[in-house]
């Protein structure tokens, strides 16, 4: 008999293979059914300058208050 033929037992489980939980639901997945092809893409408008506007006062805001304390 050689070694070969000797069946060893195993003392634990295969380890399993790691998978991703799944994405929360409404989540948007890659599924290629999920998109129809003759979609348009989504029309998008600029919001303006706000932004920079509010950033600019927040600054100014700042040195402002800088100065007087």
């Amino acid at each position: 008999m050689s070694i070969n033929d000797q069946h060893i037992p195993v003392a634990y489980p295969p380890p399993m293979e790691k998978q991703a939980p799944p994405p929360p639901v409404g989540y948007p997945t890659t599924d290629a059914t999920s998109v129809p092809e003759n979609q348009a893409p989504a029309y998008t408008e600029t919001r303006g300058d706000g932004f920079w506007k509010g950033c600019c006062a927040a600054i100014c805001c700042c040195c402002v208050l800088d100065a007087c304390f």
